[in-house]
């Protein structure tokens, strides 16, 4: 019979909080400036920097609704100990984005790790419905579709924008 961890029944909101702050803190988003993404140049379709903030604290906190959601649930079976990884992997690419594209000013480490969180996102969202979980999925969506922009966007800045950190020009020239 497979039991519940009784751990995570013990969640408050305060907790996710805690997970928000500490999240944040580590992941470097203070190191995003607009000097440098004016210096770089954007993309045509890149969201405007005031849509950032807002969205990524609602997708956050949907990814922590979605984590309490799975950590509550937990049970010892294979797929659930894949999800909780294929999790922890989704925000440990979040986290390590900030410090590899605008702290090293590496449009290839961004685009990798974007990359990263959009296959762990899009493993999540797969397992999740074979789990019969649709509330997990459906609350790491909006997510996904985010991501698929940011793919865009870290594509384009992948082609068009100089890579500091491994020393690389870029493969295109944008068109000013």
């Amino acid at each position: 019979m497979l039991r519940k961890s009784p751990i995570w029944q013990k969640l408050r909101w305060w907790h996710g909080v805690l997970f928000y702050l500490a999240m944040n803190a580590i992941s470097g988003g203070w190191l995003a400036t607009r000097s440098y993404l004016d210096a770089v140049g954007r993309p045509p379709y890149m969201p405007p920097d005031w849509a950032f903030a807002p969205i990524w604290i609602l997708l956050q906190a949907l990814m922590i609704l979605a984590g309490f959601h799975l950590l509550q649930r937990m049970q010892d079976s294979e797929r659930q100990g894949r999800l909780f990884w294929l999790y922890v992997a989704l925000w440990s690419f979040f986290s390590m984005f900030s410090w590899a594209y605008f702290g090293l000013h590496s449009p290839i480490l961004g685009f990798l790790t974007t990359f990263g969180m959009f296959l762990a996102n899009a493993a999540n969202l797969w397992l999740g419905y074979q789990e019969r979980d649709k509330r997990y999925a459906m609350l790491l969506t909006p997510l996904m579709i985010w991501l698929m922009l940011a793919m865009a966007v870290s594509g384009w800045q992948l082609l068009y924008t100089p890579d500091e950190f491994f020393g690389a020009s870029p493969p295109l020239k944008p068109e000013r």
